[in-house]
């Protein structure tokens, strides 16, 4: 039969095991804290990926489609696309950029205005394949028809089109890898806020009809009584 145990051995016993369970405390108090800054740490920097891919992609998809529908209707030089396509896009490219421009041959382009709306976003850093949809819009185009054009031809109207844009990284740059056609006169969604480059709608205003007046009866005229 074991001896019982003192008094003084039964407080050391306890403050052990007091001791290991501080200590268990403080690691486990140590390591969350640990997981919790790198979880942070780790949602700062995805989020900061994503903010900047998000960011050179807005920039390069309106400056580089800008460049582009200048080249379809000015007819400038493709080299002024290679800083936002890549080499085998400008290619690959030429054909779909030649059908555009079929409709405006010969004529003078001076003046349009341009705008491309962003639908569909796959730019998370996790994958693989990074595109975006966009919707292209060009109106008001101004310019100058060849005279020796058939009588009454005038500038076509540009139908809007939905492009997806694939976009990837070439020493360390991201550019336009390719533009696949979608569709023609793509659904468009009437902006939240009116437009303040839209043409206003014509209003009638209306002119203010007079108010004709009843001529007094014989009865209700007013004689003086000293007539």
């Amino acid at each position: 039969m074991a001896a019982p145990r003192k008094a003084s051995e039964i407080r050391a016993a306890r403050k052990q095991l007091r001791a290991v369970t501080s200590v268990r405390r403080s690691v486990f108090y140590v390591m969350r804290a640990i997981l919790s800054v790198l979880a942070i740490g780790a949602l700062c920097i995805l989020s900061f990926s994503f903010a900047a891919r998000v960011s050179n992609a807005y920039i390069l998809v309106n400056e580089g489609m800008s460049q582009r529908a200048e080249c379809i209707l000015k007819n400038t030089p493709d080299s002024d696309l290679a800083s936002f396509f890549s080499v085998s896009c400008i290619e690959s490219d030429e054909e779909l950029r030649s059908t555009s421009a079929v409709p405006y041959s010969g004529m003078t382009i001076n003046s349009y205005e341009y705008s491309i709306k962003i639908r569909n976003l796959h730019l998370l850093p996790w994958h693989i394949n990074t595109y975006v949809d966009v919707i292209e819009e060009i109106s008001n185009i101004k310019g100058s028809v060849p005279a020796d054009s058939a009588s009454g031809a005038s500038i076509p109207d540009w139908a809007p089109r939905k492009y997806r844009l694939n976009l990837g990284k070439t020493d360390g740059r991201w550019f336009i890898e390719s533009v696949q056609f979608l569709e023609l006169n793509p659904r468009i969604d009437a902006p939240a806020t009116p437009d303040p480059n839209a043409s206003p709608l014509p209003i009638v205003t209306p002119s203010p009809a007079p108010t004709p007046v009843p001529s007094p009866t014989p009865d209700e005229v007013y004689y003086s009584p000293h007539d």
